[in-house]
């Protein structure tokens, strides 16, 4: 049997993208949301003949058991044909950990719960939505915090709206909207409603404000989910941040009753500072399983002069394999416990040895590394 060496698929990969890329480009809105085939059926006909019994034959016995009711007229509103909107129904993200879909809510809604004690959700949505606008170079026309209520200057054709460029001369959109914000003090958390306010486009030169009802949401639903997708980064460069800053490490026991380090920080911020710090004390990371808590390494001892340098003690290691395991603690912090190649845990005297070393490493932020290499 033949088989492809995967070039001939790549090349038609590329070329259907290629030829994808290109209808986009030259479809217009309208084109995008009709079916691209005909509407002659909307002249068809149900033709209704008569039974026909052949000569010689009894006619059977009907039952009308069967038979298909008539529709009632409401059926016949809404769209039909070309008027329908074949794109799938936009779907509100929760992109950020924790936050949830409002399924109750009359507009798009997402609830942003806070994700420690000491974060203040109400806070942070009010600061992150103001510099989301900020970003898209958008103004805040009305603002009462009090009343929880946002509306916001221009949108123009940027990704959330509808994803076409600003250098398409033949189609032009912009868009004002309210963002709408309850806070739940028993749930921890903020609701965050959107809804268009005003809405102008231009086709080919010709200008419009119709916006039908589904294409509103829809297009709050867009700006919504645009604005979690941020939300989300800023979250995400936080925590960084904090990772990069220096981190408090004690000695003592983890969920398991083991001797352990105790660090003051997020899983997340403990295990990137965790992977930061064991290469410079010669563990050489092998594998790691974030979503387990694990990092496999092999220990290789640095020589006496770094030692000296560092004016610590040597960890009293064999060079072999090892296993740090992270765990979640309550307060907002993160044990890391020790094995050896068996899976054992390392001894208390070795874990305590060991803290000297690590808990300085762990208090210097990057910057502060750096600099010091640097020297």
């Amino acid at each position: 049997m033949f088989k492809s060496n995967g070039k001939g698929n790549r090349a038609r990969l590329v070329l259907s993208v290629a030829t994808v890329a290109v209808l986009a480009g030259c479809s217009t809105p309208q084109d995008r949301k009709m079916a691209n085939r005909g509407f002659e059926y909307e002249d068809a006909r149900l033709e209704g003949r008569a039974f026909l019994i052949p000569a010689g034959l009894s006619a059977p016995t009907f039952n009308s058991q069967y038979d298909i009711p008539p529709l009632p007229e409401s059926s016949r509103e809404g769209a039909l044909g070309a008027k329908i909107d074949v794109r799938p129904p936009a779907q509100l993200l929760t992109v950020v950990p924790g936050s949830q879909v409002v399924q109750t809510a009359s507009e798009p809604t997402v609830a942003f719960y806070a994700l420690s004690t000491s974060q203040s959700v109400e806070r942070d949505t009010w600061s992150f939505l103001m510099n989301f606008l900020a970003k898209y170079k958008v103004t805040t026309e009305k603002l009462d915090q009090q009343d929880g209520v946002l509306q916001t200057g221009w949108f123009d054709n940027t990704v959330a709206l509808d994803g076409w460029g600003e250098d398409d001369d033949d189609f032009k959109i912009r868009q004002r909207y309210q963002f709408t914000l309850r806070n739940d003090v028993q749930r921890h958390a903020v609701n965050m409603s959107v809804r268009v306010l005003d809405h102008e486009e231009t086709i080919d030169g010709e200008s419009s404000n119709k916006l039908t009802p589904a294409d509103a949401q829809r297009y709050a639903a867009r700006v919504l989910n645009q604005f979690s997708l941020y939300y989300d980064q800023q979250l995400k460069a936080r925590e960084q941040h904090k990772s990069n800053d220096g981190m408090a490490l004690q000695l003592g026991l983890d969920n398991n009753e083991l001797s352990a380090w105790i660090a003051e920080g997020s899983f997340d911020q403990v295990w990137r500072r965790l992977n930061q710090v064991l290469p410079a004390y010669g563990f050489i990371i092998k594998d790691t399983q974030q979503s387990l808590g694990w990092i496999d390494v092999e220990y290789e001892e640095p020589g006496a002069k770094f030692w000296k340098e560092k004016g610590s003690e040597p960890f009293k290691l064999e060079e072999e394999k090892f296993r740090f395991q992270l765990g979640e603690m309550a307060g907002g912090k993160t044990s890391i416990t020790l094995f050896d190649k068996d899976k054992k845990p390392v001894s208390s005297g070795v874990i305590s040895q060991m803290y000297i070393s690590l808990s300085e490493a762990f208090a210097k932020g990057l910057a502060d590394q750096a600099a010091a290499k640097a020297e």
